[in-house]
């Protein structure tokens, strides 16, 4: 019997170190793509096609000034301070040292050498101890708060990472299965945002429309409504932090999140 098609997409999705979930009790469930499973930064090829997606896409957030990559600790060591990190883009014969803010995060720069080259990028810690993510954040966003387009212009940039790195023949199943190139906009996929703290609620402000965005159980996650395109790209997202909550490493290995509340109210 054949399987069905949103089993052939997870099968796909775990080949492009994505970390699918099926989070729906229905005969064809969505995938929830919970991230790069594995925490390696990648090769500066596959991290480069990111930054062509956020200037190709960069209408999904043209306030944003730059693309910024994002690390966070995970392993025996989570709470090791990124002051103690180095990055570099390291080739056959080039190096460049990338610095890296306080929060973990880094600009990459576009170096034809370095793509010549096929250069990676290197930490000088420990495999598994770090993970990645894009981080895009527009100008004059309220604290507590995001931006819708710039939660899908992430997920264009994870997207264009994994396609990279896929190769041509399980991109184009995966399209197929898709019916459509833009995963980000699937009508079977669902891509969580992820915060290092813990969230009472997440409430998408759009208008006049107030919308509870479902959690999850770990309060570290929540559903954005990306391919709703009824909500606009300047729509909002209220965060609310659980009291006296502070900042952790981030965790996307762990088991498969649960919802914890999605009731909608207009």
């Amino acid at each position: 019997m054949m399987a069905r098609p949103a089993a052939w997409i997870a099968l796909a999705l775990c080949a492009t170190n994505a970390q699918p979930v099926l989070a729906s009790t229905q005969s064809e469930p969505e995938v929830v793509i919970r991230g790069m499973r594995d925490p390696e930064l990648k090769p500066y090829r596959v991290m480069l096609a990111g930054l062509d997606a956020f200037d190709d896409q960069h209408a999904l957030a043209p306030k944003a000034n730059a693309l910024r990559y994002k690390l966070s600790a995970r392993g025996v060591d989570p709470a090791a301070p990124m002051s103690a990190l180095t990055l570099r883009i390291v080739g056959d014969t080039s190096a460049i040292a990338l610095p890296l803010a306080d929060d973990g995060s880094f600009a990459l720069p576009r170096s034809a050498q370095a793509d010549k080259e096929d250069a990676d990028l290197v930490l000088n810690k420990k495999r598994n101890a770090y993970r990645w993510q894009p981080d895009i954040h527009s100008a004059g966003v309220p604290d507590g708060m995001r931006r819708l387009g710039d939660l899908r212009l992430e997920c264009q940039v994870m997207v264009a990472t994994a396609k990279k790195e896929i190769g041509f023949v399980l991109r184009s199943m995966l399209n197929t299965l898709l019916l459509t190139g833009d995963w980000c906009m699937a009508d079977k996929v669902n891509i969580p945002t992820y915060s290092a703290r813990a969230i009472d609620s997440a409430t998408l402000v759009s208008g006049e429309r107030r919308v509870a965005l479902e959690i999850y159980q770990d309060r570290k996650g929540y559903v954005p409504p990306l391919r709703d395109r009824s909500y606009p790209d300047d729509s909002l997202i209220e965060i609310v932090f659980a009291p006296d909550s502070v900042d952790t490493p981030q965790s996307m290995t762990a088991g498969a999140p649960q919802p914890a509340q999605s009731a909608q109210s207009e």
